[in-house]
């Protein structure tokens, strides 16, 4: 049976929405990557394995739900198996990206530490929302807010970059200034949910673990973060 029109709306919504988040990536990494195709001189393979990965990940959130809003259920599901290759790698290359920036950073030891809060949060929250997705892979309606939680932490670093270079914020307003925004989305969405009076287990869960991820980068120079930053530095790195 094909989707009604009515039903097909949602993921046609939905595919604009990653493909506004792909769009603030590109925005974000225009100048300091994208511009320098296709020589890409003085970039490491982890950066563009990390920047190819994020992508990739990028065109499945896009494409799945076209896929069903096509009818096209079969191939949805080939590519949704497919992801359990692909956000393992995603979080491999976020890993080592987040050990690359951590090795050639200049900035003192306190503050590379506490950088590592970015970057860990990212990972944790990656690898939670996609493994919740997972768990509710048969309830589409948490299934699919889940997997818009693994897009909307993608709006940070996109954002958090064209802050800094178009309009000259400083770093650590730029960041605040991105967790403000993904706190805003996702607080939109949870208010739809209730507002419909459906679940909003999922988007709670979602908001939770941004808001958490904001409150450890806002105290990442004090303990406890900066115990756990010195043992994912010296033990994991």
């Amino acid at each position: 049976m094909q989707p009604t029109t009515q039903s097909q709306a949602p993921y046609a919504r939905v595919s604009l929405f990653f493909f506004f988040v792909w769009l603030i990536v590109n925005w974000g990494f225009y100048r300091t990557y994208i511009i320098f195709f296709p020589s890409f001189d003085g970039f490491k393979p982890i950066q563009h394995f990390h920047g190819a990965m994020m992508m990739t990940w990028m065109a499945l959130l896009i494409v799945q739900p076209l896929l069903i809003r096509a009818g096209k259920l079969s191939l949805h599901r080939l590519i949704g198996k497919l992801s359990f290759v692909i956000a393992p790698i995603v979080l491999l290359s976020m890993i080592l990206i987040t050990k690359f920036g951590y090795d050639k950073s200049p900035l003192p030891h306190v503050e590379r530490v506490g950088k590592l809060a970015l970057q860990s949060g990212d990972i944790v929250q990656f690898a939670l929302f996609y493994c919740l997705a997972i768990v509710n892979r048969k309830n589409t309606y948490n299934h699919m807010r889940y997997m818009i939680g693994t897009a909307v932490m993608m709006i940070g670093p996109g954002l958090g970059r064209a802050l800094a270079i178009y309009n000259n914020v400083p770093f650590d307003t730029a960041i605040a200034y991105t967790f403000y925004a993904e706190i805003a989305i996702v607080a939109a969405f949870l208010l739809g949910d209730l507002l419909r009076k459906g679940s909003y287990k999922a988007n709670a869960i979602v908001l939770t673990g941004i808001f958490v991820h904001f409150l450890v980068w806002e105290f990442r120079l004090h303990q406890p973060w900066q115990a756990i930053g010195e043992f994912i530095a010296g033990h994991l790195f």
